[in-house]
């Protein structure tokens, strides 16, 4: 009988009541981008992409955040909400279960979600996505990994999983029969620069939607210093991949306006590289989100009743001006209103 429910592929080209094959350890739905998101997450949904298993990919960067995607195809004829929960597990011949790790696995911290979990919704027939990533750090380098993805719908799918023990091999056989809704990925390491300090801090969407700033302001960094910042959007025109910049000066703040769909929930994932100098005692990195309000007078009225609400950033209009910053003239400082901010302070 055909699996019913979010169904995740072993591989390119099998069905819900298709066989398994050889190569159970490469799902195609599982996607690691690696420490950028993708440019353009709706490749993910994209029927196309999904007949060929694109995008192929499985690199890994060990002891920084990595972003990783799922997707599957609601085989039932009616729409379906499902959560998604990811694991990694050191590889081995046999992926024991209770071995399963999820402690530096996180997701967009949203009320009764588990954390290591995601809620997607699929048409009848269609297929779904996390849009909005997951972030992995690996803990380990010179270590190889497996990714496990784990499906659940119905009225119990926000209980995680139960992680039970298995005992035998036979054991085994049986509970990979008898959960067609479960994906598993190897990952590859891949060697790159590790950053001085990285972090993240969730940005929780406006109800209604709307264009808003996102950036980070720098706070008496040394300008022999380097800054670089990922916000995984909706898709390829509001996804911001701000990369690794010289600090143009102590206080530099970029900031890239984007525009979101209601209630749209993402994160900034930020790295910051030291040059020769050490940041001062009190240096900060300050994720950012801010508004120009409606118009010049709103700015106006914002420099009379609340001026330290007010930072000067490196205003870039969207994410395209990444790629062409001298487009329109340059990238222009602009008043921005903050709404919200996280402080990271630098301490020796």
């Amino acid at each position: 009988m055909a699996y019913e429910g979010l169904f995740i592929r072993d591989y390119v080209g099998e069905t819900p009541d298709g066989a398994k094959g050889t190569s159970w350890t490469q799902s195609p739905d599982i996607c690691v981008s690696g420490p950028t998101p993708l440019p353009d997450p709706q490749v993910l949904v994209n029927r196309e992409q999904y007949d060929k298993g694109s995008p192929s990919m499985n690199d890994q960067t060990p002891l920084q955040s990595n972003f990783v995607y799922v997707r599957g195809l609601n085989t039932t004829d009616n729409p379906l909400t499902a959560t998604i929960y990811l694991y990694y597990v050191d590889t081995s011949i046999v992926l024991w279960p209770q071995n399963w790790k999820m402690d530096t696995i996180t997701h967009i911290n949203e009320p009764g979600i588990p954390i290591n979990a995601a809620q997607v919704i699929a048409d009848p027939q269609g297929l779904a996505a996390t849009i909005s990533p997951f972030s992995w750090i690996p803990p380990r380098d010179n270590n190889h990994y497996c990714l496990a993805a784990w499906v659940k719908d119905g009225a119990d799918q926000l209980v995680p999983p139960d992680l039970y023990s298995i005992g035998t091999v036979n054991d085994m056989a049986n509970f990979i029969l008898t959960h067609p809704n479960i994906g598993w990925k190897n990952t590859t390491e891949v060697d790159a620069t590790q950053p001085t300090i990285e972090n993240y801090a969730s940005i929780m969407g406006a109800e209604y939607g709307g264009l808003l700033n996102v950036g980070v302001q720098c706070q008496n960094l040394p300008t022999d210093g380097e800054i670089e910042f990922y916000v995984p959007g909706p898709d390829a025109e509001n996804t911001i991949i701000f990369p690794r910049t010289p600090i143009a000066t102590p206080n530099y703040a970029p900031t890239v306006q984007v525009r979101w769909p209601p209630s749209y929930n993402s994160s900034i994932t930020f790295k910051y590289y030291k040059g020769k100098t050490d940041p001062p005692d009190g240096a900060n990195i300050i994720p950012i989100v801010g508004t120009m309000g409606t118009g010049f007078d709103f700015i106006k009225t914002a420099q009379r009743m609340a001026p330290n609400r007010l930072a000067d950033v490196t205003w870039f209009s969207s994410p395209a001006q990444l790629k062409n910053p001298n487009q329109y003239g340059g990238v222009p400082i602009q008043k921005l209103f903050i709404v919200g901010s996280v402080p990271f302070e630098l301490i020796k």
